[in-house]
């Protein structure tokens, strides 16, 4: 059955990579194989066609494939950065063991199993974090072991919450209680918080901005990525499942949307006074994430649209941003510890890169976040006009900390023609050392992010085709219908 093919195969080549963890380009090829291999098998499934296993529904639908592939792909992105940028050496069979739980995710269609699996995603996720650095000697950081306990704790308190809202669901009538408020309230509070918790949102922010500061970027671009974008997944099905909490919760979707707008807010705020990359960056997810759960919190089609379409510009541009940055961090032969602001002289492909992920995060023109903005802002403007204000001036602040971050960071002088010395007494030029040649991009990891770049500028040119996919989708849920 290719469902279960889909979900026990990346567990099999999982443990075959642990075993062969030592030969890390073996390692690296056989997790590029798997992917590419559960890429044709989940192009194979039929969608809509809902299958029973041991009493449990699999279906995989049109929206969850779309989003499979892209997770998979992303996957196979970061084994080709794993060539030459720092990573775990457990870090493929862990990619590979996240794979299967996510594609778990997104075929079953049980809210408990899905809550557990969100669960083991997030403890699997800190086996790559505390994960011993692969041809080196030193050991994981105590900093890093912390940032790795509180993602642990935070994803199993979601997970806690998660929980309890759904075994609330099964004892909730609508209407049983007359007069009283109503229990739903607090069920779409329980999951506001839990999936707020996993996808980073302000205040339930501070585990992403320590993994960023200290964890592997690469290991910090999966869990953004295939983590966070899947519980979004997940919550459309929780609306798609209980449309009745959507319907009895005008008022408090109302704070879910003013929670958003002070998310994104506060995200693009904090970027702008940031004083490292990594935590402006961090803030700068934090304020994309924003913007995608106010589409969401908004619970129209204009809205679901924008938000899904953010999710997908969000993995490829948060992606693109964190090898790129892996990449400018690579030591170059300079006194470590030394701020360069040349960084766009010093790695071209890098640091285009790194305004290119920028930019698409923001939504600017002509890259893949235009269109999702754009959506998102029409959403608002239904809405009310000081919501449209928001987003608009969070949107602003947003671009000035990237500006402020490529003018401190990337645009500056060249700093590699030093001044020479003076010759001492009794020396030549011929006694004098070779000038140092810096070492140049890997071509594998610059070829990466060069496809980034255009697989960003071709989403942002013609949208039409995915939009159209999108939007046929958001169209046949139920609960939009309902509303």
């Amino acid at each position: 059955m290719l469902y279960l093919l889909l979900i026990f195969f990346p567990i099999t080549m999982a443990l075959s990579a642990f075993v062969l963890r030592k030969n890390s380009g073996q390692v690296i090829f056989v997790g590029l194989g798997t992917v590419i291999t559960l890429m044709l098998v989940a192009t194979q499934i039929p969608l809509d066609d809902p299958t029973r296993f041991l009493g449990i529904t699999l279906m995989l639908s049109s929206l969850n494939r779309m989003f499979m592939l892209l997770f998979l792909a992303i996957s196979g992105f970061a084994f080709v950065a794993a060539w030459h940028l720092p990573h775990g050496e457990n870090f493929v069979p862990t990619v590979l063991l996240i794979l299967s739980e996510v594609c778990a995710v997104l075929l079953l269609q049980n809210t408990f199993l899905t809550t557990l699996l969100l669960g083991l995603t997030g403890l699997s996720a800190v086996l790559a974090i505390v994960d011993l650095p692969v041809d080196t000697s030193s050991l994981v950081g105590t900093r890093t072991i912390a940032a790795a306990l509180k993602y642990m704790v935070l994803m199993v308190l979601a997970a806690i919450l998660m929980y309890i809202a759904f075994v609330l669901t099964d004892i909730f009538r609508p209407g049983e209680l007359p007069g009283r408020i109503s229990l739903a309230r607090f069920i779409l509070a329980l999951l506001a918080v839990s999936f707020a918790l996993r996808m980073a949102l302000i205040p339930f922010h501070a585990w992403l901005v320590d993994l960023m500061e200290h964890a592997s970027l690469l290991v910090v671009a999966l869990v953004v990525t295939l983590l966070n974008t899947s519980s979004m997944l997940v919550l459309l099905l929780v609306f798609q499942s209980f449309p009745t909490l959507l319907i009895e919760n005008e008022a408090p979707l109302m704070v879910l949307r003013i929670g958003a707008l002070i998310s994104a807010l506060l995200g693009a705020g904090m970027a702008f006074g940031s004083d490292t990359l990594r935590r402006g960056m961090a803030y700068l997810i934090l304020y994309d994430g924003g913007v995608v759960f106010y589409g969401l919190a908004s619970v129209s089609s204009l809205g679901l649209a924008g938000a899904v379409f953010g999710a997908i510009n969000q993995t490829l541009a948060v992606v693109l941003l964190l090898v790129s940055l892996a990449l400018i961090e690579r030591p170059d032969g300079r006194p470590p510890g030394v701020v360069r602001r040349d960084l766009l002289r010093r790695w071209p492909v890098a640091g285009a890169g790194f305004l290119a992920g920028g930019l698409a995060l923001i939504g600017m023109p002509p890259l893949g976040g235009a269109m999702s903005r754009l959506l998102i802002y029409q959403a608002a403007a239904e809405q009310h006009w000081i919501e449209l204000l928001v987003l608009l001036t969070a949107t602003l602040l947003a671009g000035l900390a990237l500006a402020r971050m490529a003018q401190e960071r990337l645009l500056g002088p060249g700093e590699d023609a030093a001044a020479p010395e003076p010759l001492m007494l009794g020396e030549t030029e011929f006694d004098r050392l070779p000038p140092r040649r810096l070492a140049s991009e890997p071509t594998s990891a610059a070829a990466l992010t060069l496809t980034l770049v255009l697989i960003c500028v071709a989403i942002g040119l013609y949208p039409g085709p995915l939009l159209a996919n999108i939007d046929g989708v958001i169209r046949e849920l139920a609960f939009i219908r309902a509303l």
